[in-house]
């Protein structure tokens, strides 16, 4: 029988639990990004907690009702931290629960940008890498910086894009959107004002339409004018002539390497991003536990400015519960990403 379709607990019988709230498919079992969180973090358990730390996994069913219940039993069984990978709404409905009713929460959905009392984000993002390649793009944080994005581009995500670029001490000139049938000239045409007035520019987006924007940049031939892509742009986009030169921050991979041969042999499939989150997310638990005891999971040591470092690299928590990386910066050369600075070792 798969391990899916049983209860789950993995590690020290008697030790300071962890649950894990995930969603089952349709079939029954944990399924893509779920399965993997789930599998890296069993590894990450084995590895790391030294029989001090108890992994429950818990099926959340569809909707909001089994949430607050899944809640309210881990506080009941003194659970130190929830660690979930669930919708937005569910996501959400976790961090609405007063921090005193509920152990703090890591959420591991990177579409979900939660915040609310001892909600914590490990997922990183296409936001999260346009502004790393933007600090790289101009160190000083003294430039004009406008940004093209697509044109469903959510408002959430706007309002943090703005705030990005304000609190890096440049300027945000403004937003401006492309459209998946729209040309170069279209995009000129559509947003002259905010390219030729920008320094620096960066783009957002996930499909091919991104070369079109980046077409639309260059064509305005702004002298020492700089181009900022992200860790979303698509490989094929890296051969259009127009994003040459451009910066691309990327996560560190090297670390997960270590346990990528690890990984493959115990669950037969290759290790992913979502599962290195998984394997990290154990890491920062059956650290503070090993390290200060079972009540060591707190907001403040979550929050310490040091950071830790894990598979996905070296990262930290914000005052507000967003991860903040040190990740690779590349620039685009050849129709490739070529490493031009290793991350920082530490903050």
């Amino acid at each position: 029988m798969p391990s899916t379709a049983i209860e789950e607990s993995y590690g020290g019988d008697n030790g300071t639990e962890i649950t894990l709230l995930l969603r089952k498919g349709a079939a029954g079992l944990y399924e893509g990004p779920a399965r993997d969180i789930r599998d890296g973090a069993v590894l990450g358990i084995g590895e790391l907690g030294n029989n001090q730390v108890r992994l429950r996994v818990k099926n959340v069913g569809p909707g909001l009702a089994g949430v607050a219940a899944q809640v309210a039993a881990a506080k009941g069984r003194n659970a130190a931290l929830i660690v979930s990978y669930l919708p937005p709404a569910e996501t959400a409905s976790i961090a609405a629960i007063p921090s005193a009713q509920r152990p703090p929460l890591l959420n591991l959905a990177s579409a979900t940008v939660t915040t609310g009392g001892d909600a914590f984000n490990l997922a990183s993002d296409e936001l999260d890498s346009a502004i790393e390649g933007l600090k790289a793009a101009d160190p000083s944080g003294h430039k004009k910086v406008s940004a093209l994005v697509p044109a469903d581009f959510s408002q959430s995500d706007t309002t943090r894009l703005s705030n990005a670029i304000w609190n890096s001490g440049n300027t945000f000139m403004g937003l401006g959107r492309y459209g998946a049938s729209d040309q170069p000239a279209d995009i000129l045409t559509k947003n002259r004002p905010l390219i030729q007035s920008a320094e620096i520019v960066v783009i957002l987006g996930n499909t091919t339409e991104v070369g079109m924007a980046a077409g639309a940049v260059r064509s305005a031939a702004i002298p020492g004018q700089a181009l900022v892509g992200t860790n979303g742009w698509p490989q094929s986009v890296y051969a259009v002539p127009a994003v040459a030169g451009a910066f691309v921050a990327t996560d560190d991979a090297h670390s997960s390497g270590l346990i990528a041969e690890r990984y493959q042999r115990h669950f037969n499939h290759p290790l992913t991003t979502y599962g290195a989150y998984g394997y990290d997310a154990m890491a920062i638990a059956s650290g503070l536990i090993r390290s200060q005891g079972p009540q060591a999971i707190t907001a403040a040591n979550l929050r310490n400015k040091v950071g830790f470092r894990g598979t996905t690299g070296l990262f930290r928590f914000n005052s507000t519960g967003q991860v903040e990386r040190r990740m690779v910066i590349n620039t685009l050369a050849d129709g490739k990403l070529k490493v031009s600075a290793q991350p920082s070792q530490s903050f």
